[in-house]
């Protein structure tokens, strides 16, 4: 495994990714071109956590896909949107645009997000596979699409009362354009599968949010799997030892940690991997 960055430019704004590139396996005694998931970490819109970076990417790779994490603008002296939805796009187009000597499968990219990157990849789920949109947004000339997403614990409905932001002027922070403060509202026929998971008892983004996003997805016939667990904190990640805040048990949840390996079941069930 080759773990690499690389510093991408877009809109005359620079951004890093973060790879973690498989090898082959001599034992096959063929090549193998693998998936490759591209991982938006949460945080707020005010940091990348590095809980849901590296250790995400690591798993992936176990099930024998290429890993990227997306390092995606940030609130700061410009809104979040619509740079990192151009940044996320810019990912792919570059991903699209690798040698063959990279071993992509370039038909099975994957966008996985947690929290605020959820946000970020909900959003694109819409506007990316909207050719107006697309063109409004200027990303019609960038290459690549995605095959399916996965979303954990994620921002969705940035009006909601109670969730996150719940702060106007942060919900400015992140965009002055109300076609970004509601993801569900952005799904369309062509929005691409989905796998997504939240704890009913999320104290920071309300569970409303992925129930809604997932009812939109199945009222326009389009393919989803959803998992509510009973109970657990926000930003759980694993729900295990790798990415428990060390000393601090509301960290770690048996139940919750097994959402990756039901995302496993259902990319193979999507035929998105192996």
């Amino acid at each position: 495994m080759e773990a690499k960055k690389y510093n991408l430019e877009i809109s005359n704004h620079d951004f890093t990714v973060k790879s973690y590139w498989l090898d082959q396996v001599e034992d096959f005694n063929q090549t193998v071109d693998y998936p490759i998931v591209v991982i938006c970490p949460g945080g707020g819109f005010t940091f990348h956590s590095a809980r849901e970076e590296e250790p995400v990417a690591l798993r992936f790779n176990s099930f024998g896909m290429h890993a990227v994490v997306l390092e995606y603008k940030l609130i700061d002296q410009e809104t979040v949107y619509p740079t990192a939805l151009q940044e996320l796009a810019k990912t792919i187009d570059w991903i699209n645009k690798q040698p063959a000597s990279r071993h992509i499968d370039k038909k099975r990219i994957i966008l996985a997000g947690f929290s605020a990157g959820g946000n970020l990849v909900a959003t694109y789920n819409g506007i990316g596979t909207d050719e107006k949109l697309r063109q409004k947004y200027q990303i019609d000339h960038l290459t690549g699409e995605h095959a399916g997403i996965i979303l954990g614990y994620p921002a969705i409905d940035l009006t909601v009362k109670g969730s996150f932001p719940n702060d106007d002027k942060v919900l400015h922070e992140i965009s002055n354009d109300p076609t970004f403060w509601k993801a569900q509202d952005l799904l369309n026929k062509n929005s691409k599968p989905a796998f997504v998971w939240q704890t009913r008892t999320d104290e920071l983004v309300n569970v409303i949010n992925s129930l809604t996003y997932v009812e939109k997805m199945t009222q326009l016939g389009l393919e989803a799997e959803y998992h509510m667990f009973g109970s657990g904190i926000h930003g759980l990640v694993f729900g295990t030892y790798v990415t428990q805040k060390p000393g601090k048990d509301k960290y770690l949840n048996a139940w919750t940690s097994k959402w990756i390996e039901l995302a496993l079941n259902w990319l193979q069930m999507m035929k998105l991997l192996g």
